[in-house]
């Protein structure tokens, strides 16, 4: 059978009359009006009004956008602003709502105590009420309805007894057995007039009067929770909710007006029940009244209040509340009744009303202030899914309403329960945000993020990457990872590098995985992409890169094409990658192809290089950044791995913008480097460069440049290292940095083919550097910079008779002034290039055995790719350099300042 759906009257206005009227009208509103006065009685009302008031208008725009489901206002919060903050908010107005059970049950055992004659412990009375009371609501909450009528017409009777037998008693035609005819005063309770409470011995003020008046206009959330059992919400909710406020409104005003102008200051201040004292026609209908309303109220709290921590129990945001929840949505929480029994049987030893109204008041608040900075966030940010049929709203209401709310929690309550909810609400947050209680409930968190985004892109539109300052420039990695023919990553070395420069950088990551095979037109070949994107997630989840962006894609032709189109394609404008990160390929292709004969394994492995030549190649004329890791399965990627090696080497042969001492920089910031330091080795390329010059210009460069690190010059002048690591069609003009602070961009802004010596050595000699230095200048060496000496002075240049009979250079390297610097000789053969291209690498590579064998990793420029020489050259001069060290990056900057020693 169809339930009937109810009206604006019995669906909203009357639950929110019998929620909002209560013991605080009959007990303490009259007191409040002997110590503040009825004007600033009025005002107290005014203010606590006006916070209901902006939360009635939020609420009905919410509640006409939807139905409230079970919860009632943590639904609504935890569906806004997301669980944590809806699970933590809930919580205290869990908290809430069971104090107010407490205070009803201590408000009718005061108005009982002041009927009957003898007297008993008041507070074993309210442990016995409450009991009663948490038995009839665990029997169903059917039975808290019925009597609500009943309760609500008791309530309204004693109003009118109560002003009627006051009219009554002022004009002298009605005088109450226990009233005294000078009792009646005309104008005494204008202005405040503020004395010790005569039970506490509290004097009170005009905020901590507040804060127990106000929980008696609370409850208008009563009708917004039975939104889907009203004929019209959007006309229902808000009639109905701003109907209640203005009708109470009215009567508060009315009772403040009517006794503070005809009762004496002294009765209303020392007399609490003045209300029972002058009705007509006997006192005890108004004592039936408080105490029937408030047993009444009681029962509609403690009914409510465990739906409240059933719903959250149910969205498991703390499985704490396991044990409260119930099997079914539907079924009564008999479990959640009784623990709300036992708190609210705790809070009533409080003994009197006045010490927990404060806290109700507070907790209230907050709940209010959820849902206007609820309603706020859903208004501002104009998603297409808020769509509220109640027309009366608009999102700076309820802004205004947030800030009142937190507002009268300030002012209303003590600095240490203010500190101590807050402490609570941040220990409820953290401990569901820990749980990881992720719902796809379209909460505005992603709305908002969105909106910022967006925002921001706006305001950088037209710009890209290049249009960074070096300030503000930081890698935007494009991370490219291997994958099988069945989609499974491979290289995943690469993982750990990423996930380290993630860290330390701040930047945009991006990651993707290239699939060749058939195109997307294939069915398969989807299914195939998708699940070799979750199988990528699994892996960047597990290195701590779950907050990068991961794409999967397929392509019939190069993959070194694919490569290109993701690097154009990837990120948005500015938040495109300016750094792609690239692996080298395995030793296992190296392997496989010198000990197989087969055809196919071959041409498969030469495929491979030469995609990943063209790749290199197709994104430097892109002008991005390139860093190839040459990495080892003993790369320390996680947190949890030891680093045994205790530095992180960086040879320095090209300056290329600075890249090569940004990148090590940002890798010492990750946990594994923690304590690893970072040593510099800035390489001599001529032998007429001064090493002395050299190395104090670079460690004042490092000290400008605020990192830290310790400086060696190696001398590979006797190599053609130079010419192997910057481009050789390019000739560049002798120009280097000044002396002077602040000068390390050179005057023509571009350092990518200026070696480390020729951008800081400022001296260069015609003839060798070391043929200038006399034997006097030798022998002034002391014992104590024997070190820094030897630190100078490669064992390449101190030992060449010592290295083997290929390694040996054979001819003296032109001066950097000149521009033949810049290109091999014309009249040498391929053979004798060849050869002396792999002597640069043997002594290189004995360079690093010889000062980096045992480091963490070591990061220095990546060769020149000769576009005359085939795919192998290149790897062979790599495997040479590189042999016998595990963890290599190598730098090729993008031809642009990364790196700046000024503010």
């Amino acid at each position: 059978q169809k339930q009937k759906k109810l009206g604006w009257l019995a669906g909203v206005f009357i639950p929110c009359i019998q929620n909002i009227l209560g013991v605080v009208l009959f007990l303490r509103l009259t007191n409040i009006t002997g110590q503040a006065g009825v004007v600033m009685t009025t005002l107290i009302i005014l203010v606590a009004v006006f916070s209901t008031f902006l939360t009635a208008l939020s609420l009905s725009a919410i509640a006409t956008n939807g139905t409230i489901q079970a919860g009632g206002p943590y639904y609504v919060i935890s569906r806004t602003l997301g669980v944590e903050i809806g699970g933590a908010l809930g919580l205290l107005y869990y908290f809430g709502t069971t104090l107010a059970t407490s205070m009803y049950v201590l408000g009718a055992v005061e108005a009982l105590q002041r009927t009957i004659a003898w007297q008993f412990d008041s507070r074993w009375a309210s442990l016995i009420l409450m009991w009663c009371v948490a038995c009839v609501v665990s029997v169903g909450v059917k039975y808290v309805n019925y009597t609500s009528l009943v309760f609500l017409a008791l309530v309204i009777t004693s109003i009118v007894c109560m002003m009627l037998g006051c009219f009554l008693f002022a004009s002298g035609s009605y005088i109450p057995p226990i009233m005294d005819p000078s009792f009646s005063m005309y104008m005494d309770n204008i202005w405040p007039n503020y004395q010790p409470d005569p039970v506490t011995g509290i004097t009170p003020t005009f905020f901590s009067l507040l804060a127990i008046f106000y929980p008696s206009v609370t409850g208008i959330l009563s009708g917004s929770s039975r939104s889907a059992a009203l004929h019209n919400p959007s006309e229902s909710i808000p009639k109905g909710t701003l109907g209640a406020i203005g009708f109470t409104t009215f009567i508060y005003i009315a009772v403040v007006w009517l006794f503070g102008f005809t009762i004496a200051n002294q009765v209303l201040i020392n007399d609490k029940f003045v209300v029972a004292a002058v009705a007509w026609p006997r006192e005890e209908i108004v004592a039936v009244g408080v105490i029937g309303s408030s047993i009444g109220a009681a029962l509609q709290t403690c009914a409510s209040a465990p739906r409240v921590l059933a719903a959250i129990a149910w969205d498991d945001a703390l499985p704490l509340l396991g044990i409260v929840k119930p099997l079914f949505p539907e079924d009564e929480p008999t479990r959640a009744v009784w623990l709300t029994w036992l708190l609210a049987s705790l809070a009533t030893l409080a003994g009197n009303l006045d010490h927990i109204t404060p806290l109700i008041t507070m907790f209230f608040l907050l709940m209010y202030a959820g849902i206007n900075l609820s309603c706020f966030f859903l208004g501002l940010l104009k998603s297409p899914g808020f769509r509220p049929t109640f027309r009366y709203f608009h999102w700076f209401q309820s802004l205004v309403g947030f800030v009142w709310c937190l507002l009268l929690v300030v002012l209303v309550v003590s600095p240490t329960t203010v500190i101590g909810v807050v402490v609570l609400f941040a220990f409820l947050y953290l401990c569901t945000k820990r749980q990881k209680a992720t719902k796809n409930w379209g909460d505005v968190g992603n709305a908002l993020r969105y909106a910022i985004a967006t925002t921001a892109l706006r305001a950088l539109a037209g710009s890209t990457t290049s249009d960074f300052h070096a300030k503000n420039w930081r890698p935007q990695v494009l991370t490219v990872v291997d994958s099988d023919d069945c989609g499974n990553p491979t290289n995943l070395a690469v993982l750990g590098l990423a996930s380290q420069l993630k860290l330390g950088s701040g930047g945009i990551h991006m990651v993707t995985s290239i699939l060749k095979g058939k195109g997307m037109d294939y069915v398969a070949t989807c299914e195939l992409c998708g699940n070799s994107k979750t199988l990528l997630q699994q892996h960047l989840e597990y290195y701590g890169m779950a907050d990068c962006f991961a794409q999967t894609a397929a392509t019939t032709s190069n993959t070194s094409e694919a490569i290109w189109s993701a690097v154009l394609h990837s990120g948005l404008g500015p938040m495109s990658p300016n750094t792609v990160l690239l692996s080298y390929p395995s030793s296992r292709d190296t392997i496989s192809r010198r000990l197989s004969t087969h055809n196919s394994v071959v041409a498969n492995t030469n495929s491979r290089k030469d995609d990943l030549i063209q790749t290199i190649k197709g994104i430097s004329n892109l002008k991005k950044a390139i860093i190839l890791f040459r990495g080892h399965s003993s790369y320390p990627a996680l947190k949890n791995e030891k680093n045994h090696n205790d530095s992180i080497d960086v040879w320095w042969v090209v300056h290329d913008g600075g890249l090569l001492l940004l990148l090590p920089y940002i890798l010492s910031k990750h946990a594994v480097f923690a304590k690893t330091k970072l040593r510099l080795f800035a390489v001599t390329t001529s032998i007429t460069e001064n090493p002395d010059r050299l190395r104090e210009a670079v460690i004042e460069h490092l000290a400008r440049v605020r990192i830290t690190a310790t400086v060696q010059v190696v001398d590979l002048s006797d190599t053609t290292i130079a010419e192997d690591m910057r481009e050789m069609d390019v000739t560049v003009p002798n120009k280097r940095l000044s002396s002077h602070k602040g000068s390390d961009v050179l005057q023509d802004g571009n350092t990518q083919h200026l070696t480390v010596g020729e951008v800081f050595s400022n001296e260069a000699y015609e003839v060798p550097y070391h043929a200038v230095m006399d034997d006097l200048e030798l022998g002034a060496i002391s014992s104590d910079d024997e070190d820094d000496w030897h630190a100078i002075s490669s064992p390449l240049s101190a030992n060449k008779n010592q290295l083997p009979e290929k390694a040996k250079p054979t001819a003296r390297r032109a001066s950097p002034a000149s521009p033949s610097a810049f290109h091999a000789p014309a009249n040498k053969s391929q053979q004798q290039d060849n050869q002396e291209r792999l002597r640069t690498a043997q002594s290189f590579n004995q360079a690093l055995r010889h000062y980096s064998l045992g480091a963490s990793l070591v990061v220095t420029n990546m060769p020149l790719i000769r576009p005359d020489k085939p795919a192998d050259d290149f790897f062979n001069y790599v495997d040479t350099m590189c042999e016998l060290i595990p963890n290599v990056v190598l730098v090729r900057g993008s031809g642009v300042e990364v790196i700046t020693t000024y503010v």
